[in-house]
């Protein structure tokens, strides 16, 4: 994504890395009482296995938390206007959304989502919001926490795992298990999902070297299975990036190579995260993806133009590592974004080199936008 500055604020071109959708213009900004209705539909859609599921759900709002109950027994509990979204990411930055929902398992994240889009209500889908920055002013839709968290291993090396699963327990059990393929995951924060979608990397490894097939569902709540050789990833980008009707990723499979020294290379690799990243500061990761074919990271061209350490209200740039933006306590999301605008000035002037951001902005009215997903 870019961010053009303005005289006061700092307006992003989001290319988001989350399917938004249209929402009539919401109260909650204005009049955060919800209105008393009670709106019941049909909710039916196919598993993976092609087993059908077809439930009526009742859904009151004329309480803050709500509950969505469905005849199977499924319960959905939608918060309104009151979950703040800086609770929900790194950065501790973030205003209130106008709807959150918690799920646990493929069928509630279709419940979910299919909720939504009877409603015309935009929805996000995050994980741990290791990733994202968002406006102090919150979201004006839903925002889904994926907590889908399974791992199962049938034979030796290969993976079946939940998108909600955090990405370095992953690479610790993997490694430890004497795996190769994701000892780099052990010092990145994030889930599988999110890492799947970005094609996360790190020392000279990334995620798409060991996925061997990706499970997702659509908007219309149908489910798709998704083999290696029909995903074209790329540097920190994977093809659902442009798939327009997706709805989130649900579950990868991993194939990995047994090795005699992944157990030692994970420990060296978070050693060496120990020593040259803020561990302990909120900060996001990293803020900039490293320009290709330069040879030379975000974090060195940063340094060279002297901002470690430099400061816009709460915002900072890193004293440790120069591609990690710290909220230094009380930190906006203004301050963040007029931080990355001045970073990415200073080193275009400097360097001629226009850095692009790996984080995702996520402001109160995004539309459905490009869903080439950026992040």
């Amino acid at each position: 994504m870019m961010f053009v500055k303005t005289k006061k604020t700092t307006t992003p071109n989001v290319m988001s890395n989350i399917l938004l959708h249209s929402l009539p213009t919401a109260n909650y900004l204005t009049n955060p009482k919800p209105q008393n209705s009670s709106i019941s539909f049909h909710i039916s859609y196919s598993s993976p296995t092609n087993s059908s599921f077809s439930f009526l759900c009742e859904h009151s709002s004329s309480k803050q938390e709500q509950t969505q109950k469905c005849k199977d027994g499924l319960n959905l509990n939608f918060i309104r206007a009151s979950k703040l979204l800086k609770d929900l990411s790194t950065w501790g930055i973030g205003g209130p959304c106008n709807y959150f929902v918690q799920v646990h398992n493929q069928t509630q994240l279709v419940s979910a989502i299919r909720y939504c889009h009877e409603h015309s209500i935009r929805f996000i889908i995050i994980g741990k919001g290791s990733n994202c920055l968002f406006d102090d002013l919150g979201f004006d839709g839903c925002v889904i926490l994926n907590r889908i968290e399974f791992l199962e291993s049938n034979e030796p090396g290969i993976y079946r795992v939940g998108s909600g699963f955090r990405f370095n327990k992953l690479g610790m059990q993997c490694s430890n298990e004497g795996f190769t393929g994701l000892e780099f995951a052990g010092g990145i924060p994030g889930t599988v999902g999110g890492a799947t979608y970005m094609n996360a990397g790190a020392n000279g490894q990334e995620t798409a070297d060991v996925v061997d097939s990706v499970e997702i569902v659509k908007n219309d709540g149908r489910f798709q299975m998704l083999n290696r050789i029909d995903l074209k990833f790329g540097y920190r980008t994977s093809p659902f990036k442009s798939m327009k009707d997706l709805g989130s990723i649900v579950a990868v499979m991993f194939k990995l190579q047994p090795s005699g020294s992944a157990k030692r290379r994970l420990q060296e690799y978070l050693e060496r995260r120990r020593v040259s990243q803020p561990i302990g500061e909120r900060s996001a990761g990293s803020v900039f993806r490293n320009p290709p074919n330069l040879g030379i990271a975000a974090a060195e061209l940063i340094e060279k133009a002297g901002l470690k350490g430099f400061r816009v209200g709460g915002a900072m740039v890193s004293n440790i590592h120069a591609n990690f933006f710290i909220n230094s306590g009380g930190s906006t999301s203004q301050d963040m974004l007029d931080l990355i605008a001045f970073v990415k000035e200073k080193v275009d002037q400097k360097f001629g080199v226009q850095l692009k951001e790996e984080v995702l902005y996520v402001h109160p009215y995004c539309n459905d936008l490009n869903p080439n997903r950026d992040k």
